[in-house]
């Protein structure tokens, strides 16, 4: 087996055997090329990210005052809040809101005047996710805080009971 076929059988690609006019370098070349990055929609991407998601160091910067018209909320159930939340966050349990894919068309303790920080329990929660999607449909602007309550308590950062 030589090299492009090594390659295109680790990339899962079917490759059609070039002419002999064509060297196996320049076969390679073409692969490398085909696997680059397309380094616009990376900046794209990337950008999402940074408009769509924050951290438990961008959430206190909220609660420091250096980040202004911000509503944490906390998706996680009423009793889960109880025993402990980020301070300040508003709790609207998922529970509660058929896991954020019920009819609802507003949500009284958000702001449409300012950014709605949203966190659920733990990074591959995605409770923080389809709350951002249905808030973001009705209008209301909405980062996700990327690791959940969980992240917050790893970094050590106030608890409110």
């Amino acid at each position: 087996m030589n090299k492009f076929s090594k390659i295109s059988t680790a990339l899962g690609v079917a490759m059609i055997p070039m002419t002999s006019a064509h060297s196996e370098n320049e076969t390679m070349d073409n692969v490398h090329k085909m696997m680059i990055q397309d380094t616009a929609k990376a900046a794209q991407f990337f950008e999402n990210e940074l408009n769509f998601k924050t951290n438990p160091h961008g959430v206190k910067a909220v609660l420091d005052g250096k980040i202004k018209n911000v509503t944490i909320v906390d998706l996680r159930t009423a009793k889960d809040f109880s025993e402990g939340h980020i301070p300040g966050a508003v709790n609207i349990p998922f529970d509660e809101h058929k896991g954020f894919d019920g009819n609802e068309t507003s949500f009284e303790k958000l702001r449409k005047d300012g950014y709605n920080y949203v966190y659920c329990y733990q990074l591959l929660c995605n409770l923080g996710q389809k709350a951002a999607k249905k808030f973001a449909s009705l209008g209301y602007p909405v980062k996700e805080i990327v690791g959940g309550y969980q992240s917050w308590k790893e970094a050590n950062l106030p608890i409110e009971q």
